[in-house]
Order: structure tokens, then C-alpha cells, then sequence
């Protein structure tokens, strides 16, 4: 400790440049370091939703979600699976290990869902991948003063969707006319 207290003392010089040094490196990293609000994670997550229309919920359970839930356990690196049935559809929740590669796993998930039979009228189970980008950055309401739903709907379809859909950086907007009155 000694030898660097006399190494600092005597070399002034090299010390004041050492700091320049340091000092310009960290503003240089600080100044070109890319920083993003909400950055891309990739959270091993998978959601498989079961549409079967007309079904009650204890229906959905028996038919549609205890055979998928069976099959989609045995799929590689599943961690937990958790389901949630309700009236009409049934959505099941499949968490993995940290460091899978979602886009095998949703093949095997794929390969899997292929395996069950479903009763006629269910429809094809969908994949979703979790991810934090997909959440939207903007969420717009419209109103109409006269409540006139069908022309707010035509105005917002052909005015509104195709001016924000050329926005540069807008990956894409999803309107489900579901519009709210005053």
C-alpha cells in the first residue's frame, strides 16, 4: 500500500493523465451506450388457449383442458403448467427453464397440441409467446357525440388506423372496435 501512496506522490504526471483517461472512457461508454425503456427480455413463457364455443366451463375442463394439460406436462423443459377454463375457452399458462429456446419449445408444444383430440366444435389451440414488447406503448378511445357506434366504427376504420399504421417504429395496431360512449 505503502509503494502505491509513494508511486502516486511521485508521478503526478501519470496519475493526471491516468484520470483524464478514465474520466473520458466513461463518458465516451455513458454517451454511446444503448438504452431502451423497456428492453427485449425473453421470458420462457407459453400460452396455449383452446376455443370450444357453446361449452360451459365444467365442459371446458373435462374436454378440453384436463387432456391438453396431460399432454403438454410430458413436452421437454416444462417447469409448471397452469390452466384456466372458463365459459367458451380454456387458457393454459406453461412456464420453462430459464434458457430454453422458445421457438423449440413452441414446436414441441405444437408437436404435442397435434397429439390431442379435441371434441367436435373445439378449435385449434393457439401458442402465444410472452413478451414484453408486445405490450402496447399507446391505447387510444374514441367518442362519438351523436352515439352513432356504426359511423365512430367506419371513421376510426378508414381515418384513424391507417394514418397510425404508417407511423414509422409502429409494429402494428389492433382495433377491436370496442369503442366507449360519453
Amino acid at each position: 500500500m505503502k509503494s502505491i501512496i509513494n508511486f502516486s506522490l511521485n508521478n503526478k504526471f501519470a496519475i493526471w493523465i491516468l484520470t483524464i483517461i478514465v474520466a473520458a472512457a466513461g463518458i465516451y461508454s455513458g454517451l454511446v451506450m444503448k438504452q431502451e425503456t423497456m428492453p427485449n427480455i425473453n421470458i420462457p413463457f407459453l400460452s396455449v388457449t383452446a376455443v370450444y364455443p357453446g361449452a360451459a366451463p365444467e365442459g371446458v375442463v373435462q374436454d378440453v383442458t384436463i387432456p391438453l394439460e396431460q399432454r403438454l406436462r410430458n413436452v421437454d423443459g416444462v417447469k409448471t403448467v397452469n390452466s384456466t377454463s372458463m365459459e367458451n375457452a380454456s387458457n393454459i399458462a406453461m412456464e420453462f427453464d430459464y434458457g430454453t429456446d422458445l421457438d423449440q419449445a413452441t414446436a414441441a408444444v405444437r408437436e404435442a397440441l397435434n397429439q390431442v383430440t379435441l371434441p367436435e366444435g373445439a378449435q385449434k389451440p393457439t401458442i402465444s409467446k410472452f413478451s414484453l414488447s408486445s405490450f402496447p406503448v399507446v391505447s387510444i378511445s374514441a367518442s362519438e357525440e351523436n352515439d352513432d357506434l356504426e359511423q365512430l366504427t367506419k371513421n376510426v376504420e378508414n381515418q384513424v388506423k391507417p394514418d397510425l399504421e404508417k407511423i414509422p417504429g409502429v409494429a402494428r395496431s389492433l382495433f377491436l372496435g370496442n369503442m366507449l360512449k360519453k
